[in-house]
């Protein structure tokens, strides 16, 4: 490992934070008019789209996808049961709650972390991430934490604990692979599982008639399934190339936040003075995370030269 290598998994962690976030509240703007499992199916296939076609410009070889596949069905998991879940939950709860429950992904993949592959974390990281869940808290509003549907929370919460689970099993496999190629292939198994649940939604009367949406949805629907399946997924796994699962988990606080701010610009949403708080909170909690953990990464690497 490289003094480099810490610094390029924080900054992958974070624009991966940053494409879940804004992607959030594009899924919201188009769940308006396209339900859950069909709104999906078009993230998956913009995104798959976009990743296969990548892959075909850069080259590939063929060794490289026979391996990639090989890790394929951790794509059931996340973007698979994770999102399913999660994008139905939505349609039955407030963004704020969605974006507050899911921010407990953090401390579950810590969790998992140290119990499957014996991560020894430190008091240090666990008292900044009860800082940066206390802002969190403060960031996504206390009070609408109290309000939206049972059904759709406790789909949010077992989707947070599935894609977690992703999380802590893709950090022991992507070492040396490709992370768009990975992603590709597990979105090839994730279309699979949204195809197969389609026409149960069609049969319950939820189907849609996508020649009669507007233009605008078409653009949040595509557009949301670049940013949220193929971009965001292959920066978190280029970012657990180079540091831990649990440290990039942490980075998963910042996606609120910027939900939040989106719904802010795009939804003429208003924060209040505790909600900007816990936003500072928040940033200042991973700051001081991140900053911490590289120094100790560069301290290992001084030591071992």
């Amino acid at each position: 490992m490289t003094t480099q290598r810490p610094f390029l998994g924080i900054t992958t962690a974070t624009l991966a934070a940053l494409c879940w976030g804004s992607a959030t509240v594009m899924s919201k703007g188009a769940l308006d008019q396209v339900p859950p499992i069909a709104l999906f199916v078009i993230q998956l296939a913009s995104s798959l789209a976009f990743l296969w076609t990548l892959l075909l410009v850069r080259g590939v070889r063929t060794g490289a996808i026979r391996d990639a596949f090989r890790i394929a069905w951790l794509g059931l998991l996340e973007p698979g049961i994770a999102f399913v879940l999660a994008l139905i939950g939505l349609a039955y709860t407030k963004a704020g709650i969605a974006t507050l429950i899911a921010s407990s992904e953090a401390p579950m993949i810590a969790a998992l972390s140290a119990l499957l592959l014996r991560e020894r974390l430190s008091a240090r990281f666990f008292a900044l991430s009860a800082i940066a869940l206390a802002g969190l808290t403060l960031a996504s509003g206390i009070r609408d934490a109290t309000s939206g549907g049972l059904l759709g929370d406790s789909l949010i919460v077992l989707g947070t604990l599935v894609a977690a689970v992703y999380v802590v099993l893709s950090s022991r496999v992507m070492v040396e692979r490709d992370p768009v190629l990975v992603v590709a292939c597990q979105q090839l198994v994730a279309g699979i599982l949204a195809l197969a649940l389609l026409p149960i939604e069609i049969v319950q009367q939820h189907g849609v008639a996508l020649g009669h949406l507007p233009t605008s949805t078409w653009a949040l629907a595509v557009g949301s399934g670049i940013v949220q399946y193929a971009l965001a997924f292959a920066f978190y796994l280029a970012a657990m190339r180079s540091i831990t699962a649990s440290l990039a988990g942490t980075f998963l606080y910042l996606t609120p936040v910027v939900g939040l701010a989106g719904a802010v610009i795009f939804l003429d949403e208003k924060f209040t003075v505790l909600q900007l708080v816990g936003a500072a909170i928040v940033l200042g909690a991973l700051l001081l995370l991140s900053w911490t953990s590289t120094v100790a990464a560069a301290g290992v690497v001084s030591q071992s030269g």
